[in-house]
């Protein structure tokens, strides 16, 4: 059984905007040179946010995506521990503290998830990814929401994206821990697509219709966050 570490990053005041991927690219280095992180991560991507949506080469509007935040990192492990950190020495801890103050707006802890996933389609990591972070209706329980996320909404959206266009995987994700005080989400869908086109053709047409309905069942539209990146770093680099 494999883990995922998914978290939704916020660059510090003293970052430019033009920065971020370049600062961002010098934590993961950075992080890199500690073994028990080498050592466990399988694979790796830091995806930054796509500030100028286009299609076709024509610029297109889709206020709906998050400027709050800026990019979504997304690594593999075959175990929590390989991921969570939990065999850093209080120094080595310390020393990624201050290296995540220089970079981020918050120590990582505060808005990192471990998550295990249900696979609605299998492949690649393509070359741009649509995130969307979903809180569960006021009154659901964090079970009943497991439950529909990762039964009857997977049925419905492997029917759905099965013959979507530009779709290179589709995954389901579930959070170990927790909801984050801060970031109270409970599942995190990930689509992987070739190119921006797909992803935005994907996200303003028809064909996802019915994943968003079913979606709207039993979600809070106003407490979800949606982010249209690209990878900036990857490990490994093929």
């Amino acid at each position: 059984m494999s883990y995922k570490l998914i978290y939704l990053a916020r660059r510090a005041k003293t970052v430019a905007r033009e920065d971020w991927p370049k600062t961002w690219r010098s934590h993961a280095i950075f992080a890199s040179k500690f073994p028990v992180l080498e050592a466990e991560i399988r694979w790796l991507r830091y995806c930054n946010r796509i500030d100028e949506p286009a299609l076709d080469g024509t610029p297109v509007d889709l206020p709906f995506l998050s400027t709050e935040h800026d990019g979504v990192a997304i690594a593999g492990s075959p175990t929590l521990e390989g991921i969570s950190g939990a065999g850093f020495t209080p120094e080595d801890r310390e020393l990624i503290d201050e290296d995540e103050r220089r970079v981020f707006d918050m120590l990582t802890p505060n808005f990192t998830f471990f998550t295990q996933e249900t696979v609605v389609k299998d492949g690649k990591l393509g070359e741009v990814a649509v995130f969307s972070f979903l809180a569960r209706k006021p009154g659901m329980s964090r079970e009943a929401f497991d439950e529909r996320y990762h039964g009857a909404h997977a049925g419905v959206a492997r029917n759905t994206v099965a013959s979507l266009a530009g779709l290179t995987r589709y995954a389901l994700n579930r959070p170990v821990q927790e909801p984050l005080p801060l970031f109270p989400f409970d599942g995190i869908t990930e689509g992987w697509y070739d190119t921006q086109d797909d992803a935005i053709r994907a996200l303003t047409g028809k064909e996802l219709e019915p994943v968003r309905e079913d979606l709207a069942e039993f979600c809070d539209p106003g407490a979800g966050v949606v982010m249209l990146t690209s990878p900036c770093h990857r490990w490994p680099k093929d």
